[in-house]
């Protein structure tokens, strides 16, 4: 079989061949390619040494020289080449302690975690698969490379890793690597929580991400963090509709059944996570408690809690939610008011309204906490009425009292 390789990966492996050595797309590129998607990576592994490959580059940076790794910029776009290696032990559960370079690509890929990321090829070789990683691929399999148990202990993230590209594929994890994964869960423990975030982000996104049940199964979920280990068997139940590339969108439809913000909140600190998925996630999930809005203003005041953004988020995971189905005719009706407030621009924040703190202060209210409850006191007022939201309208609700 032919890979159509992009012009730049092409020429960067037929220049190593004309000096001598070999160079293969590897890895998950070339997964991808056999599956018939478009790869978003292109990694290249050589025998060729980090100095000799900087001899037969112009443009190169050291992007991880110490474990053979140079990125070679072509038409502004920058490769990964990686020298074959050798890993010497893991004794952090993580990272190699040592790094040894070959010459031989068979040692290079027997390093690697699983049979359909163990593929390299080159049109002068064609595919080089030791593994049996294209039988896998047909067969959907998610197979560890040799021993199992070795590869988990060598780096522990790879059992979420397998996880997550069932999730993404749709595949089965191999019995002897499932079994392999469920024995040797605890040494999740010592793998950052920013990294299990993110496979744990990567899964939850898949298009299979019924899949996730996979870590219950296993036994991974304890060794997560505290608070996620307290999630019930049901929170895996987790077979959303495609909700878009936002992760908040997963985590919601995962947890929404979490009864208290603080347990939410604690599982998305223990995993260290980017403030913008814990705020939008908790935020919807305390929406999500709510009854459905029955009224205008009941969609007013959800979106003085939510904003337009996360409004129509909330919407569209309700309407994927099976649970709602008997909703649907409600959630579209609530979706229609939406557009006809949104294209109204009805007022449900402070800087919605008709009047400013400056008017305020220019009617002889005075500086200060007077000015921002007056303020407050007006929303409530224009979000119950949105035509009340003129000026005038407004100061004729001023209680005369605070004026001085």
């Amino acid at each position: 079989m032919i890979i159509d390789l992009p012009k730049n990966v092409e020429k960067i492996i037929e220049r190593l061949e004309e000096n001598g050595f070999e160079g293969f797309a590897v890895g998950g590129c070339v997964r991808d390619s056999l599956l018939q998607k478009t790869p978003t990576d292109w990694d290249i592994t050589t025998n060729a040494l980090p100095n000799e490959m900087k001899k037969i580059f112009k443009k190169t940076f050291d992007t991880g020289i110490a474990h053979g790794t140079i990125t070679v910029l072509m038409d502004g776009i920058g490769y990964e080449l990686t020298t074959y290696r050798i890993d010497g032990n893991y004794s952090d559960g993580r990272h190699p302690d040592t790094v040894s370079f070959s010459r031989n690509l068979s040692e290079d890929l027997c390093r690697r975690d699983f049979t359909i990321n163990a593929m390299a090829y080159s049109h002068k070789r064609g595919i080089v698969d030791l593994y049996n990683g294209r039988e896998d691929l047909d067969k959907g399999i998610i197979r560890a490379v040799g021993d199992a148990k070795k590869r988990f202990d060598e780096d522990a993230l790879r059992m979420l890793r397998a996880i997550r590209f069932s999730s993404q594929l749709g595949f089965e994890i191999e019995e002897s690597t499932f079994d392999a994964i469920k024995e040797k869960s605890a040494i999740l423990s010592k793998v950052s929580k920013e990294r299990v975030f993110v496979e744990l982000n990567k899964t939850l996104c898949g298009d299979f991400a019924g899949n996730i049940k996979s870590i219950y199964k296993s036994g991974l979920n304890r060794y997560i963090g505290k608070e996620f280990a307290k999630l019930k068997e049901e929170f895996y139940d987790f077979y959303p509709r495609k909700l878009g590339d936002e992760k908040h969108m997963y985590w919601t439809a995962f947890l929404q059944d979490i009864k208290d913000t603080g347990s939410l909140k604690k599982i998305f600190f223990e995993l260290k996570s980017d403030n913008a998925t814990r705020n939008n996630t908790c935020l919807l999930v305390e929406e999500l408690r709510l009854p459905l809005p029955e009224s205008d203003e009941d969609i007013r005041w959800s979106l003085n809690r939510l904003g337009y953004k996360l409004f129509e988020d909330y919407l569209k995971i309700c309407k994927s939610d099976k649970r709602k189905e008997a909703d649907l005719p409600k959630i579209y009706a609530i979706e229609k008011s939406y557009e006809k407030i949104k294209k109204e621009n009805h007022p449900f924040e402070i800087n919605m309204l008709d009047i400013t703190g400056r008017d305020l202060i220019e009617l002889g209210i005075p500086k200060g906490p007077c000015i921002g409850d007056t303020l407050e006191y007006l929303l409530k007022i224009a979000i119950k009425d949105p035509d009340s939201n003129k000026k005038e309208k407004l100061i004729e609700k001023i209680d005369k009292n605070i004026i001085s």
